[in-house]
């Protein structure tokens, strides 16, 4: 594999200026016709579309919801997708102002730094270093640049879709290393119930999005009030965070405090809701009981489910609502994308796993996860990077960050990728 040269200290700074931008999905500043998805998310796309322009490629805005900065000529168009929107950050217990881009022993801290900022930024820097070097791709390359990924529905794809191009063959580095040939399906599931005068009263909040294993929540009962703290982690492996509305409900229930909410989330798990369902591609059903309102007339339980790819949908569901039924709750399915499945000898799978054990000098195999990528978006399509295996994964966390080392070889990788592909 060909190493192109890497602009460490100008990658930095310009991260570092995006990584200044607060394009907090849902809580990124006014929305307004020219900015539908928030004037922070807005201003990301233009910051990435004013350093392709810079860099000297063709660019385009979608109307707030997206971009794209192209490279090349020819008939065949290749595509990295990234975005640049991110989760919301609790400040306590960062080590360093997460929207500034500090730093510190070799890691470069910020929100979105891993997830998908840094990714997006080594693209473009992997697109400059091609174009510098003067090879002839005989392909255009577009990197496109969502604003809308974390909070599902995935606006800018949609509109990006509307009017524009489909690629002949996509990755986005928007998970780990190497190859993800599948990813499980990914439901959104809500319980809800009315409540009458017969239940005792219970005041309780936990959670903002599906996808963060819920830190913190707290309940009042009975003039009593309590709370309990756990460990964000993202939703497609929810057994390395610590869900604070679990271990509240069952803080409550031991206190002998009965309530039809508290049995719901007594039973808010794979196994007992009976949808621990597997396969050989993709591993076991996962939950994440992530949003909780209930108060004296209405009860709610939101949950992000990640399914495996050969597990079909309505299995799942009518098992979850057979088991929630006998506590009173209705079950409604809030949104589901299904599984991204390539097979693993097909010429995309196979090139990028050659780039990524050519590179590396390891042979791992492509594997599946629970995440849910940019890659379900189009066909032939994989996600790919930005992480190694042995990085830790801190993006949805405080105090997210990326090393320094890391990245120098992502650039590579990807760089090398968007040629030979």
């Amino acid at each position: 594999m060909k190493q192109y040269p890497w602009e460490e200290a100008q990658f930095i700074n310009d991260l570092k200026g995006l990584l200044k931008i607060r394009s907090v999905n849902g809580d990124c500043g006014p929305v307004s016709e020219r900015a539908p998805l928030g004037q922070g998310i807005y201003d990301a796309i233009e910051y990435m579309l004013d350093l392709g322009r810079k860099f000297g490629f063709r660019t385009k805005n979608l109307d707030g919801y997206a971009g794209w900065i192209e490279m090349g000529e020819g008939e065949r168009l290749v595509a990295v997708v990234a975005h640049l929107d991110t989760v919301s950050v609790d400040p306590e217990g960062w080590v360093a102002d997460p929207f500034d881009g500090t730093v510190i022993d070799g890691k470069l801290y910020g929100r979105g730094v891993s997830d998908d900022k840094g990714p997006a930024m080594v693209a473009l820097y992997a697109m400059k270093a091609i174009a510098a070097s003067g090879v002839n791709l005989g392909k255009r390359v577009r990197l496109v640049l969502g604003g809308s990924e974390e909070a599902g529905g995935w606006r800018c794809i949609e509109r990006y879709k509307k009017t524009e191009e489909l690629p002949d063959c996509a990755f986005t580095p928007d998970s780990e290393y190497p190859v993800t040939f599948a990813e499980k399906g990914l439901l959104h599931l809500d319980f809800h119930r009315d409540l009458d005068d017969s239940i005792p009263p219970l005041s309780l909040h936990c959670g903002q999005m599906y996808n963060i294993v819920p830190a913190f929540a707290e309940a009042e009962f009975a003039g009593k009030h309590y709370e309990a703290e756990g460990r964000a982690a993202h939703a497609m492996e929810p057994h390395k965070g610590e869900n604070a509305l679990l271990k509240l409900c069952a803080q409550l229930r031991a206190q002998g405090i009965e309530h039809p909410f508290l049995s719901l989330a007594g039973i808010a798990t794979a196994e007992g809701l009976g949808i621990a369902f597997s396969d050989e591609p993709s591993g076991c059903t996962t939950i994440n009981p992530a949003i909780a309102h209930v108060d004296e007339k209405h009860a709610s339980l939101c949950c992000d489910l990640r399914i495996p790819v050969t597990v079909p949908l309505e299995q799942v569901v009518g098992a979850a609502e057979k088991a929630a039924a006998q506590f009173g709750f209705e079950t409604r399915n809030t949104s589901y994308m299904p599984p991204l499945y390539v097979k693993k000898d097909s010429p995309l799978v196979q090139t990028l796993q050659r780039v990524f054990q050519e590179c590396t000098g390891t042979d791992l195999p492509p594997v599946s996860c629970g995440g849910g990528t940019y890659a379900r978006a189009f066909e032939n399509a994989v996600a790919f990077g930005a992480l190694f295996p042995e990085d830790p994964v801190t993006y949805h966390q405080t105090n997210e960050f990326w090393k320094l080392d890391s990245i120098g070889k992502t650039f590579q990788i990807i760089t090398n990728a968007i040629e030979l592909i």
